[in-house]
């Protein structure tokens, strides 16, 4: 790492469309009023919460020797053209490391616009070109899945979820861990990364499938409280309440976010209506996925499974370039099974014993009878396969 001695002050940054610059009195009310969003609030566990002027004065007041006895530099993110506040960036340096870890927050008004992560692109070339760092760290949220997106999209790699990191507002949290290191590429703006699963909007104009948002638990738990659901889904509780939808969702979520699985909203694409759920989850290490779905009652036998899932296996084929698609289903699930053909799966076994039983759920229909006409011990699953080189069926 360089000699940081030699380095008075962190200096201005630009690619251009941003400017990286220090912190002004002007910047007063666009800071305050960025740092009072909701957001900021929930995820951010430094700044106070609600955030005053007087809050922005005593930060103010800290910066001149931020540097120079902390090692810590902060940048406003500001509009290289209008000056416009859009957030903040900053890095704190461990010297003993020769590691840096980066922070930042983006004002409401500038979100959605790939701000934040050219912002810490900034960074990152600043820490490695100009300091000599060895590693630089990013800690999000496991909720925080815009933050985390800034990450992927930087060049970052998930290391892992740190459990009970820190207490933040109050509340004991985990955090989802990232690094970069000199020799990782550093992607343009708005490339995708290998692995990266992305925030999927699949439409055939009648169907939307995309990523769960907080806001759909009611409708999830309206449409899983249903004992068919319960039956034919492994692992769905019974009776199903709003705290269960909550959890499905947030672990929806992370794990679309982690790029582990896709499990996303089937909605109708003029109404936004909820309708049921698509799902995919990739074996990387065999270029595989396994696809799976619900539909809520009052929306079956109207093709909303089938459509869904044709959006999903093309978008597995063709974008995610999956090799292989299985989808699993009980033995007794006759519209599943149909279902499968429909899309051009072949039956290809009967996984005898796969599953554990559920103890709260009737067994029909989830295992074969032995011949004596008993249950055996564990339930079975019939899997169906398709390859990316089968020919599609006939619509």
């Amino acid at each position: 790492m360089k000699d940081l001695t030699q380095i008075e002050r962190p200096p201005e940054l630009s690619d251009g469309r941003l400017r990286l610059r220090a912190l002004r009195p002007e910047d007063k009310s666009a800071v305050v009023a960025g740092l009072n969003d909701p957001e900021c609030g929930r995820f951010l566990w430094k700044p106070p919460y609600p955030y005053t002027d007087a809050d922005f004065d005593a930060f103010y007041g800290m910066q001149p020797t931020a540097w120079s006895e902390a090692r810590n530099a902060f940048w406003t993110v500001s509009d290289a053209g209008d000056g416009t506040v859009l957030g903040a960036v900053s890095i704190g340096l461990d010297e003993e490391r020769e590691a840096g870890e980066i922070g930042y927050w983006c004002a409401p008004w500038a979100r959605g616009r790939g701000v934040m992560t050219a912002a810490v692109l900034l960074v990152c070339e600043w820490g490695f070109d100009g300091l000599g760092l060895e590693r630089i760290e990013l800690t999000a949220h496991q909720d925080n899945i815009a933050s985390q997106r800034v990450a992927l999209g930087a060049g970052f790699t998930r290391e892992g979820v740190m459990r009970g990191y820190l207490t933040a507002r109050g509340r004991r949290t985990d955090d989802v861990l990232f690094a970069m290191l000199p020799g990782h590429p550093r992607p343009k703006p708005g490339e995708r990364r290998p692995g990266d699963l992305g925030r999927p909007r699949l439409t055939d104009g009648r169907l939307l499938v995309r990523p769960f948002e907080e806001d759909d638990a009611p409708a999830v738990q309206a449409a899983c409280d249903d004992p068919d659901v319960a039956h034919w889904i492994f692992g769905l509780p019974a009776p199903y309440g709003l705290a269960d939808a909550e959890e499905f969702i947030a672990d929806s979520r992370r794990r679309l976010a982690a790029g582990e699985r896709a499990r996303l909203a089937v909605t109708d694409a003029a109404t936004g209506e909820l309708l049921g759920s698509v799902s995919l989850d990739r074996f990387a290490d065999r270029q595989a996925a396994e696809v799976g779905y619900w539909i809520k009652r009052d929306a079956r036998r109207r093709g909303v499974a089938l459509g869904a899932a044709r959006l999903v296996v093309a978008w597995a084929f063709g974008e995610l370039g999956i090799e292989r698609l299985e989808l699993l289903t009980y033995p007794g699930n006759e519209a599943s099974q149909a279902l499968a053909a429909k899309l051009g799966f072949t039956r290809e076994c009967l996984l005898r014993g796969f599953l554990e039983p559920e103890p709260c759920k009737r067994r029909e229909g989830r295992a074969v009878p032995s011949a004596d006409g008993s249950l055996p011990p564990r339930d079975d699953q019939v899997q169906f396969v398709r390859l990316r080189s089968d020919p599609a069926p006939p619509d």
